[in-house]
């Protein structure tokens, strides 16, 4: 998943050359290619349940490049770093990485960068969407050891192929202490960040802007965007998401009343 299980793709020096933070892309639980490598966890999310997620995409026909979630009738959050070039058009609560038959297309009239600089993004649609509910916004602090979903269509190893269906993967929180000792060497994880994963279960490049979430007693609340990692369920090495409390002055002024 645009774990890109990062984002904003950031090259290692040259002595690690082989080794990339990317921007975050969701995908899981395939059999990496060659060397016997597994990337554990993760299924299939099931068809038609989590309609909030949103694929973005440069034609209404291509494949989706990054997610976002529904968090109004008209307004998608996602990564900043998605919103890069052209964006023309979104499609919600699809199953599938290319094509909208079984989702709502709407075109793309405003997009909006964080003004900080911190990796979060708005879209505003072209009409409201009336193919399902906005996923709820939860401004909590979420501390670590605490169990999030991941879901999107990002590579399901890294550098290798997007997932053709929509996929999740449950990933535990870290603290920002752990995190920062695991991934400062390649970049800088911040007080609006949050780390979460385990070996072989996380977010991949794809999955940027995808949503993290928490569930409980039926419950769903969104409260981080995929933003950038370094390759894709290391060991010892978590994902980068962007914390949506961290962003509340921003993101607030766009939810529904």
């Amino acid at each position: 998943m645009k774990f890109a299980l990062l984002l904003t793709f950031t090259v290692a020096v040259a002595a690690l050359a082989q080794d990339q933070v990317v921007p975050a892309k969701v995908a899981w639980g395939d059999e990496a290619p060659g060397d016997g490598f597994e990337i554990v966890g993760g299924q299939e999310a099931q068809f038609g349940r989590h309609r909030y997620v949103v694929g973005i995409k440069k034609s209404p026909v291509g494949e989706t490049f990054c997610g976002g979630s529904l968090i109004a009738p008209n307004v998608v959050l996602t990564a900043a770093h998605c919103l890069d070039g052209v964006v023309p058009s979104v499609v919600v609560g699809t199953h599938y990485l290319t094509g909208f038959a079984d989702g709502e297309l709407a075109n793309v009239t405003e997009k909006i960068k964080h003004p900080n600089g911190t990796d979060v993004g708005i879209i505003i649609l072209d009409h409201n969407i009336s193919i399902t509910q906005p996923v709820a916004v939860s401004f909590e602090f979420v501390p670590a050891d605490v169990l999030t979903w991941v879901r999107g269509w990002g590579n399901i190893w890294h550098n290798g192929p997007p997932s053709r269906v929509l996929k999740e993967v449950s990933v535990t929180t870290w603290n920002n202490t752990r995190a920062s000792a695991a991934l400062n060497r390649y970049r800088r994880v911040t007080d609006t960040m949050l780390g979460a994963g385990v070996e072989g279960e996380n977010s991949c490049h794809g999955d940027s802007g995808g949503p993290l979430t928490i569930e409980e007693n039926g419950t769903v609340r969104l409260v981080g965007v995929v933003s950038w990692g370094f390759k894709c369920g290391l060991l010892d090495t978590p994902g980068i998401y962007e914390r949506v409390s961290a962003a509340r002055a921003f993101i607030e002024p766009y939810l529904p009343n």
